[in-house]
C-alpha cells in the first residue's frame, strides 16, 4: 500500500495557502483555510482539521 498524500501547501506572495487533492489527483485552494505567513500555524490547521477535509 503506497503513501498518497492528502494536503499541499504552497507560498504564494509570502502566504501560504493549503490545497486538498481530488479522487482525479488535480489540486484545489481550500478558501475556508485563510492564506497565512505562518506555516506551522498551517500545519496544526490541517491537523486539527475542523473542516473534515483530510482526516475522514
Amino acid at each position: 500500500m503506497g503513501e498518497s498524500p492528502i494536503d499541499q501547501f504552497r507560498l504564494e506572495q509570502i502566504k501560504w495557502k493549503v490545497y486538498w487533492r481530488d479522487s482525479k489527483n488535480k489540486w484545489h485552494f481550500v478558501e475556508d483555510i485563510t492564506p497565512e505567513e505562518d506555516f506551522e500555524k498551517q500545519l496544526i490547521t490541517v491537523d486539527k482539521d475542523d473542516l473534515g477535509i483530510f482526516w475522514v
